[in-house]
C-alpha cells in the first residue's frame, strides 16, 4: 500500500517515527526553515535567549529565529554533549552532512518500504513546507523571506541582529507554531474502536 499523503502530511509521520537523534534535527528544520547543512552545524552559542542567530551558508544573509515552544521541548531532549553543534548522532558527536544524509536515507526509505510515506521526499523540502505553510497562514513573502534568510535582487544589505527584525520574526514563528500544531492534530490517525463480539 501507498502512503497518499499530502507533502505536509508526510514530514508529520516521518517525524513521528524518527529516533530521538534524528527526529530532533528534523524538529530543528520544520521549526525553523534552516537549510540542512545550516541546521546541522549550527552552534549551541548561536541560540541566545529565546532566538537563533546565525548566517545563511547559501546567501551570507543573518537570521533571527525564535525558539518556538514545540522547537524549545525538543531541544531539551537532547542528552548532554562535549560537540559545539546543537544537533549531535547517537554517539554524542557533531553530526557530518554525510552522516546524516546516510541516516536519513535508510531511516526514510524503511517508511516508504512500510508504506508510511511516499517516495520524493527530502530534507530540503523540510524548508519548503515551512514557507508553503506560512504563506498559506496568509503571511507575505517579505516576512517569510526573512525568517528564511532570503534575499531578493533589490535587497543590497544584509540584516542586522535588531530587536526589529527579531520582533517580525517572533510573531511569523507564533504563526508557524499554530499551523504545525493544528496540522498535527489534522494528521493524527485516530483509534479504531472495535466491538466486543
Amino acid at each position: 500500500m501507498t502512503c497518499t499523503c499530502s507533502r505536509k502530511q508526510k514530514f508529520f509521520n516521518l517525524f513521528s517515527h524518527a529516533k530521538a537523534h534524528v527526529r530532533v534535527a528534523l524538529a530543528l528544520m520544520m521549526n525553523t526553515g534552516l537549510d540542512p547543512s545550516d541546521a546541522l552545524n549550527l552552534r549551541i552559542d548561536q541560540i541566545e535567549g529565546d532566538t537563533i542567530w546565525g548566517v545563511r551558508g547559501k546567501t551570507g544573509a543573518e537570521v533571527a529565529i525564535p525558539v518556538s515552544p514545540t522547537l524549545q521541548a525538543a531541544l531539551d531532549r537532547i542528552p548532554k554533549h562535549e560537540a559545539e553543534t546543537v544537533l549531535v548522532n547517537s554517539r554524542g558527536e557533531a553530526w557530518t552532512y554525510n552522516g546524516f544524509s546516510t541516516v536519513w536515507h535508510r531511516f526514510k526509505t524503511a517508511l516508504e518500504k512500510e508504506g508510511l510515506i511516499a517516495s520524493g521526499l527530502t530534507l530540503k523540502g523540510l524548508r519548503h513546507t515551512v514557507a508553503t505553510t506560512l504563506r498559506e497562514a496568509g503571511l507575505d513573502e517579505r516576512r517569510i523571506a526573512d525568517l528564511l534568510g532570503q534575499k531578493t535582487p533589490s535587497m543590497a544589505r544584509h540584516y542586522s541582529r535588531s530587536a526589529n527584525l527579531a520582533d517580525k520574526n517572533r510573531e511569523t514563528m507564533a504563526t508557524l507554531e499554530k499551523e504545525i500544531e493544528r496540522r498535527t492534530k489534522i494528521v493524527k490517525p485516530s483509534e479504531k474502536r472495535v466491538k466486543p463480539d
